[in-house]
């Protein structure tokens, strides 16, 4: 595993930047926006997410001296279809964070009718289900959570396998955990004809991180997880989004699996679905004793 995937600079001068001593007024409303949320990035990098959506990416250009805001411009309301047509760029786009703040009230739109994001809210269940969808129960879960520390955590391994774990939480005790947020009906977590689960070579791949991790120690002779997330909360605390008090120490040595129950209504199908993804879980660490609770309790 490669060490600058790590790569984290607290007196970076974005960090310095937003911190707030110095903090622009663009960022106090990006702060005080309850419905957003941002995370720290490796080498350097934050990122705002609305409903698990990136809606702006913020580094420090060393070769300008000067802060870089970015955005997809789908989120900006470009059609891929059309942009191809005359010829114009689709994707990260470059504008001053002041931009894009004044278009927040537009790039929230387009992110909620876009069904990667969507929220089914109180009293749309249909069919007896809650269609609201992973990456807003993951921005939900992180939101709603302050022992969460980041979501979207990604690199590659040894072989080149990439990975993105969905959540990072801190513990009371300093543990960092690592999960994977599932929804009940995903059929990832379901066998197919002769194949196996997906899940399973997914969680496979993540326990393989943690063992290529664990033999890389930090500049302080920490477990470079620990040291890199050590960073991550000092930066966090700087520019105004630490939630938590705890410091971290360890790193939980396996990855759980967190299944979202969503059905509202019982069904015989769904009873079968629901024992297929407990027969899968036996070989994970993971709540679906509390899922299968919630869904026998309907």
């Amino acid at each position: 595993m490669k060490r600058d995937y790590f790569n984290l600079d607290p007196d970076n001068k974005l960090f310095e930047m937003l911190s707030k001593e110095h903090a622009p007024k663009w960022w106090q409303i990006l702060l005080n926006d309850k419905d957003l949320y941002c995370n720290v990035r490796k080498n350097n990098r934050i990122n705002v997410y609305y409903r698990g959506a990136s809606v702006m990416s913020l580094e420090w250009d060393e070769s300008t001296n000067a802060l870089k805001a970015k955005i997809h411009n789908y989120y900006l309301g470009n059609d891929k279809d059309l942009c191809g047509q005359p010829n114009v760029d689709y994707g990260n786009v470059e504008l001053t964070p002041e931009e894009i703040v004044a278009y927040l009230p537009s790039i929230k739109k387009r992110v909620e009718a876009n069904e990667k994001n969507i929220a089914c809210l109180d009293g749309e269940e249909m069919h007896g289900k809650n269609d609201s969808s992973e990456k807003y129960v993951q921005s939900q879960m992180y939101l709603n959570d302050p022992e969460y520390i980041d979501t979207e955590f990604a690199l590659s391994l040894d072989d080149g396998t990439p990975i993105r774990i969905d959540l990072v939480k801190l513990s009371d005790d300093g543990a960092i955990c690592f999960e994977e947020l599932k929804l009940v009906d995903d059929t990832r977590l379901r066998a197919k004809a002769e194949k196996p689960a997906e899940i399973i070579e997914q969680m496979s791949h993540y326990e393989q991180f943690l063992t290529e991790a664990s033999e890389i120690e930090g500049a302080n002779h920490e477990p470079i997880i620990v040291e890199y997330y050590d960073k991550v909360l000092k930066i966090m605390e700087k520019i105004g989004i630490l939630r938590t008090s705890v410091k971290p120490s360890s790193v939980r040595d396996y990855v759980s699996l967190h299944i979202e129950q969503i059905y509202t209504k019982k069904t015989a199908n769904r009873d079968k679905l629901i024992d297929q993804v407990k027969a899968v879980c036996k070989g994970f660490h993971s709540n679906i004793d509390d899922v299968l609770k919630n869904y026998q309790a309907l």
